[in-house]
């Protein structure tokens, strides 16, 4: 190969040749030529395989049994490049050549001979670094990861933005940029805080009164957590009209389910929510909770035969009625079960249902339910 992009073909004299010594070339018609070093590129030698496929490309007719005879043979001989080339020469003379396309990896798919690459791409695939891909699916992980790149965004300005509350200087600015929080993508990192019991108060309520600017809905799993668990009163009850302002069916199904605890004081805390988000379709749960059955532990007196009890489930001052109370703390525990009725079940009745109240009578509520909401008759008493 010359530097001038040329290039001569023959035999090399001298291939022990040194350094500054010319090649000596003898070319097929017998002429000798030399070339100075500084005139070649580089020099490619052909193999044995190779001067025989030289050989017998001239005597090859140009015909589809003719390529397909030396792409054969060149299989054998692993000249790889040369195979494409014959088999591409097939199906320009016989497209439908099924061998030849098969080669080449082509499928018939209908009535089109197509590469796998081609029927990928009119499939709608895409080609990507970790394999082929539907185009939606590329255009929504491009989606993911702008979002969470917004949202790795929103964490470091408020981090800054919290600290600066702290500062005489920055305090004004900072709360200024963080009451003025549009954007959902700022929600994951607002609810974290919101979530964090050891951040200050005032800053969780300032989370949660940007979060009421923002779309209902967003981040709803953290204010449904609070909503049941949160001590403070105020938080867990804003967190409760956030709820009811975004009409939540997962926080409703998630104090539904409250209400068969083994807590009493879940149940209640349950009721309390599912009475603020006023939805009257949980009625029939809340009858099934009007008297829940729990387990205590309580400790029996060895000499005095006074009792004291361990209460695991019963809620007090939250809406159980306290039955097992009053009892002194004895030596020998012993596990018994009691009946509780739930005030604050009864209340979400009451309320969701206005002008309706059979007290915890479970019977008569649940016969009112059969004949205001079925038409067919329908056993709702709950197993024993």
């Amino acid at each position: 190969m010359l530097k001038t992009g040329g290039r001569v073909e023959g035999e090399l004299l001298n291939p022990q040749r040194a350094g500054a010594e010319a090649y000596r070339v003898r070319l097929p018609a017998g002429l000798e030529v030399s070339l100075a070093p500084e005139q070649v590129q580089r020099v490619i030698a052909q193999s044995d395989v190779q001067k025989q496929y030289d050989a017998l490309l001239p005597k090859m007719p140009n015909t589809v049994d003719g390529h397909w005879q030396m792409a054969q043979w060149c299989k054998e001989a692993g000249l790889t490049a040369n195979r494409t080339h014959h088999l591409q020469e097939i199906i320009k003379l016989d497209p439908d050549h099924e061998e030849a396309r098969t080669a080449l990896g082509y499928s018939l798919h209908g009535s089109r001979w197509m590469t796998q690459e081609e029927f990928l791409r009119s499939q709608g695939y895409v080609r990507t670094p970790n394999g082929w891909k539907l185009r939606q699916e590329v255009e929504l992980g491009m989606l993911e990861r702008q979002r969470e790149l917004g949202e790795k965004e929103w964490r470091r300005k408020l981090k800054i933005w919290f600290d600066q509350l702290d500062s005489p200087r920055r305090s004004s600015e900072a709360l200024a940029n963080i009451q003025a929080i549009r954007d959902p993508l700022a929600a994951p990192a607002l609810a974290e805080v919101l979530a964090n019991a050891k951040a200050p108060r005032q800053v969780r309520l300032m989370c949660l009164e940007v979060l009421s600017k923002l779309p209902p809905g967003i981040a709803e799993m953290t204010l449904i957590n609070l909503a049941a668990n949160e001590p403070d009163e105020n938080l867990r009850d804003r967190c409760l009209d956030e709820l009811k302002r975004a009409q939540s069916k997962t926080a409703i199904a998630k104090f539904t389910r409250d209400l068969q605890s083994k807590d009493n004081r879940v149940v209640n805390r349950a009721a309390i929510c599912l009475q603020r988000m006023g939805d009257p379709s949980v009625t029939r749960e809340l009858i099934d909770a009007l008297v829940t059955s729990h387990k205590f532990i309580i400790q029996q007196g060895s000499g005095s035969g006074s009792m004291g009890a361990s209460f695991g489930g019963a809620s007090g001052g939250s809406g159980g009625d306290g039955g097992l109370g009053g009892l002194s703390m004895g030596s020998k525990p012993k596990l018994v079960k009691a009946d509780l009725k739930n005030e604050m079940v009864l209340a979400a009745l009451t309320s969701l249902n206005p002008g309706v109240n059979f007290g915890f009578n479970e019977d008569a509520w649940r016969r009112w339910y059969v004949e205001t909401h079925t038409t067919v008759d329908v056993n709702l008493r709950r197993d024993p």
